[in-house]
């Protein structure tokens, strides 16, 4: 069966992306700063997780958009957000 991706379905698609993203990296930093306040060593982990989480949200944006794109036969945006996702991954590298 093969459904139309509206776009309102891509929107949601986006928005639940940032959304996870964020509400992870809030859970990391919330955890961080209790296990740092409890005395515990590894709070430092907790917050780089918080940290790394944050910083690569975007990145997980990007590949979603590839991914509607592509479902909704947009190649051209497909192509171009892929394009924008390697360069994110290749400036990591760097």
């Amino acid at each position: 069966m093969n459904r139309v991706f509206s776009d309102k379905e891509f929107g949601k698609l986006i928005q639940r992306t940032l959304l996870a993203g964020v509400s992870l990296s809030l859970f990391f930093f919330f955890l961080g700063f209790v296990l740092r306040f409890s005395g515990f060593q590894s709070a430092g982990a907790a917050l780089r997780a918080g940290v790394l989480t944050l910083a690569l949200t975007p990145a997980a944006r990007v590949a979603m958009l590839v991914y509607g794109y592509w479902r909704t036969k947009e190649y051209r945006f497909a192509l171009a957000s892929f394009t924008v996702l390697a360069l994110l991954f290749i400036s990591v590298l760097l």
